[in-house]
């Protein structure tokens, strides 16, 4: 096994691989893996490549991106050197006992969406965003993406992240269009956050030099 320094990379809902495309070229150091959950792509990264992967390897820094960390924790919570989330949570629907996730209505008004023409709900998930894609979307997965949609409603690991504190970078901005900064605060109520001045969700895209050094910094990579 060797001791250098790998990334594993995980995209949000409604993404791909190709999210991760401006941050790569910072990232020239290290060996990358790029996990494609398969939402808009027909090249979804198969359960035997990912565990290949890991299996081969005992230095992993995992970062996600949005749903991507929960994606990890869900799947991995304590496989990795250090995880990295940026722009995410730990639980992102609204219930009792976390007042500021998302009402639970609003992703089932997109889930109902998907049931119509296929693009709509994404064009507007990608609008709050402030997202353009570089090319139309073709290859658009209605069941995954519903998939995803039930994580975020379904979905809590808030009690692993006391657990893995102290191998846990967050990187938000102050103004995310999806993730409002009391979710943030409330997901990681005792984790310093790296709170970034903008209004995006794409810190990956917006800040991919910032990202990588905060990455490079706090996962002494």
């Amino acid at each position: 096994m060797t001791s250098k320094p790998q990334l594993l990379f995980v995209h949000g809902w409604g993404f791909s691989k190709e999210f991760w495309n401006k941050i790569l070229p910072y990232c020239s150091n290290y060996k990358i893996h790029l996990l494609d959950i398969g939402f808009i792509s027909n090249q979804p990264t198969s359960e035997q490549e990912l565990h290949s992967f890991i299996s081969h390897q005992d230095h992993i820094v995992a970062v996600g991106h949005s749903l991507g960390f929960l994606y990890l924790l869900k799947q991995f919570p304590h496989r990795f050197k250090h995880y990295i989330a940026i722009n995410s949570f730990a639980r992102f629907s609204k219930t009792e006992n976390f007042i500021h996730g998302i009402p639970t209505r609003i992703l089932d008004r997109m889930s109902k969406g998907l049931e119509q023409p296929k693009t709509e709900t994404l064009s507007q998930f990608y609008q709050q965003c402030g997202y353009t894609p570089s090319s139309s979307i073709k290859d658009i997965n209605i069941p995954l993406l519903q998939l995803g949609l039930k994580w975020l409603k379904t979905e809590d690991v808030s009690h692993i992240i006391p657990l893995i504190s102290d191998k846990l970078t967050v990187i938000s901005s102050t103004n995310d269009p999806v993730i409002p900064q009391a979710m943030t605060t409330a997901s990681f109520p005792t984790q310093h956050i790296h709170w970034v001045d903008s209004h995006t969700h794409l810190l990956p895209i917006t800040h991919p030099k910032l990202c990588v050094t905060l990455i490079q910094q706090n996962a002494m990579l």
